[in-house]
């Protein structure tokens, strides 16, 4: 087996092994990635963990989108997946997924609308560049190093995409060499521009003895700061 089948092979079984939610939202982050806009997902699902509605961010494209709240500040992933949402369902129920915590307005809307949990892949980084976590009430990650450093890596690109004209590095990817070392370094290792296929598997794959390397780094250095690590739901 070469050093390449070994890679899909080993991430096929990671891939497979996370939650449908998991998959879901990371697939409609690298969606939102792939247009030019912020690489967020969400995704609505009932205690078994089936898929009931879905959404991406929205907010920074032009021309129609998948629903009315397209390229409007409104249109935030987990915004547009409630909307998703029908008003006779039982979202007492129902858990909330998204790639990022949600930010404060996301998460009132959780609250207003009676979602029973909700669950994020990685902590929000505008709001650890503000100095605001913890707004949605979710505790800590809840899927695991490696999917919280690939959806970090989308939404870092994406920032950097959006301002590739600007001189200088954004703000968020500076202040997350600080707070999130291995995302920035990670980020820097993978291939530069938008990414080419079709599918985050297919880019995932191209890049995961990297973010295998990255997801073991986090951990060790916060075992070694006595931090909590990123939890898993496989």
């Amino acid at each position: 087996m070469t050093s390449d089948e070994r890679a899909a092979a080993e991430f096929d079984t990671a891939w497979g092994a996370a939650p449908e939610a998991v998959r879901r939202a990371l697939t409609l982050a690298y969606a939102s990635l792939r247009v030019g806009g912020l690489a967020v997902g969400a995704v609505l699902t009932d205690p078994a963990g089936t898929v009931l509605a879905e959404g991406r961010n929205e907010a920074y494209e032009e021309g129609p989108g998948s629903g009315p709240l397209t390229g409007t500040p409104l249109a935030h992933a987990e915004l547009n997946a409630l909307g998703a949402a029908r008003t006779g369902w039982d979202l007492g129920t129902a858990v909330l997924w998204s790639t990022h915590e949600p930010c404060p307005m996301c998460a009132a809307a959780s609250r207003f609308t009676g979602v029973g949990q909700v669950r994020y892949l990685a902590p929000d980084p505008w709001g650890l560049s503000a100095g605001v976590t913890g707004s949605a009430g979710a505790g800590a990650p809840t899927a695991g190093d490696h999917w919280l450093l690939a959806a970090n890596v989308m939404f870092l690109r994406s920032v950097a995409l959006a301002h590739a004209d600007e001189p200088g590095e954004p703000r968020i990817l500076a202040h997350h060499r600080t707070v999130e070392p291995e995302t920035t370094e990670l980020h820097g290792a993978v291939a530069p521009g938008r990414p080419a296929p079709d599918t985050p598997e297919a880019w995932f794959t191209g890049f995961w003895p990297t973010l295998d390397a990255a997801a073991r780094a986090r951990r060790h250095r916060l075992r070694a700061t006595g931090a909590p690590p990123a939890s898993s739901t496989a």
